[in-house]
């Protein structure tokens, strides 16, 4: 790690505090000249460092910076975000990390600023402009079956839920399979995809692309502003680095539970925050779209549902919407 983000981790761990450089030079094993060029640089980048003889270097609580360092020195991980690019504007984080960043580790994440062409489910697509939203994907080398991937998807639920109840003060639910909603609006889409391996056919990486909506992104046609909502029609917008560095954490936390075969607790998690179960929904997929009533969950976070005729099915793939 370079000495500025050294300096920008240590002052983001202290945030709202003085840190003198010569404490900074000793903590991290540098000269005090080292620091001094390492602040310059930082502000250089934009970042709201200030500084006071005799005091130290602070900063600002209200910074919105978002760099790999910052998003680092707020993460409680082993393995998930501990090598993360940030980068001002891509097409899609999803798109660029299959195009670019497949050969990086476990755990990888690509964020970005901006979205210019942004993916998500059943081939829609989106424009996500800067100070909108957070919008990042982890990479992941799976050690487990094809019939285990989608387990990926429900731990991005459930860690985006619990992000948002950690960074801004109130909890949203789950919308089978991905959304995550507060009142009716959506708050968040992710979209999972698997590389496979063209030989033998085993997933080789998956990549889980997470967005949430920080404000109201202007780009929104009148049809999605009707159903999408944000964080801030709700509470406080947290920091970026921070929102990503929870949702990380927690992912991380979810995920590990697949990995370790406990299965039935993330689904667990999963279950007791759906706002589906017992309501009748809309089921919608390529070829149709019907009427139900979503009965339940099963081990696999499956959606169980009745459909107008009485017979109970199991529902993999597709979509719900929750008719109100």
């Amino acid at each position: 790690m370079a000495v500025k983000d050294k300096v920008l981790a240590a002052l983001e761990q202290a945030r709202g505090e003085r840190l003198s450089g010569g404490r900074l030079a000793e903590t991290l094993g540098v000269s005090r000249a080292a620091v001094h060029k390492a602040i310059s640089t930082l502000r250089a980048d934009g970042l709201a460092i200030d500084g006071v003889p005799g005091e130290g270097y602070r900063l600002a609580c209200d910074d919105d910076s978002l760099t790999a360092a910052g998003v680092e020195a707020l993460l409680q991980t082993r393995c998930i975000g501990r090598e993360i690019v940030v980068v001002p504007s891509l097409t899609s984080t999803n798109t660029v990390m299959k195009e670019q960043y497949l050969d990086r580790p476990h755990g990888f994440v690509l964020a970005a600023e901006e979205q210019t062409g942004g993916r998500g489910r059943l081939g829609r697509t989106f424009v996500s402009p800067s100070g909108t939203g957070v919008y990042f994907t982890i990479l992941l080398h799976p050690a487990l079956p094809l019939t285990h991937i989608q387990y990926a998807t429900l731990a991005a639920a459930v860690a985006v839920t619990q992000a948002v109840s950690d960074t801004a003060g109130f909890t949203p639910e789950i919308k089978w399979v991905n959304d995550v909603l507060m009142q009716g609006k959506k708050l968040n889409g992710t979209l999972t995809e698997a590389v496979i391996e063209g030989e033998s056919g085993t997933v080789s990486s998956l990549i889980v692309g997470i967005g949430i909506n920080l404000r109201p992104n202007p780009a929104w046609p009148e049809e999605v502003r009707r159903v999408a909502g944000a964080i801030s029609d709700f509470g406080p917008v947290p920091r970026r680095a921070a929102l990503i560095a929870s949702v990380l954490t927690h992912f991380e936390q979810a995920y590990s539970l697949v990995e370790q075969g406990r299965e039935g607790e993330l689904v667990a998690l999963y279950r007791e925050r759906l706002c589906c179960i017992g309501r009748k929904i809309t089921v919608v997929s390529p070829l149709e779209k019907y009427e139900a009533e979503c009965v339940g969950l099963d081990g696999e976070g499956h959606l169980l549902i009745r459909t107008a005729d009485g017979a109970e099915t199991t529902l993999s793939t597709g979509e719900i919407s929750i008719r109100l």
